[in-house]
């Protein structure tokens, strides 16, 4: 069973392990902040969304399906918030 979720991130690290979905997420505040997700655990393999600098507020990722989870590569300041379906929680 999947459920929905979220996870506030400010660095790099596992947004979630496992198989799910990425929903959207939302940008509490950045300074010239850049975000780069992978369908990994690591910042290695492929790549879902290559360096973005998102802007506040909310981005709809599409509801991308992820086999492995998602990382999430930050730099500089950026404080945001991922919206997940997973199923591994």
């Amino acid at each position: 069973m999947q459920e929905n979720t979220f996870k506030n991130m400010t660095g790099s690290g596992q947004v979630f392990a496992g198989g799910g979905t990425l929903q959207g997420m939302y940008v509490n505040s950045t300074s010239s902040g850049t975000v780069k997700l992978w369908n990994s655990l690591t910042a290695t393999g492929d790549v879902i969304f290559n360096t973005i600098t998102p802007a506040i507020g909310y981005h709809n990722l599409g509801n991308v399906q992820a086999t492995y989870g998602v990382y999430a590569s930050i730099a500089n300041t950026l404080d945001v918030t991922f919206f997940i379906k997973a199923t591994n929680l």
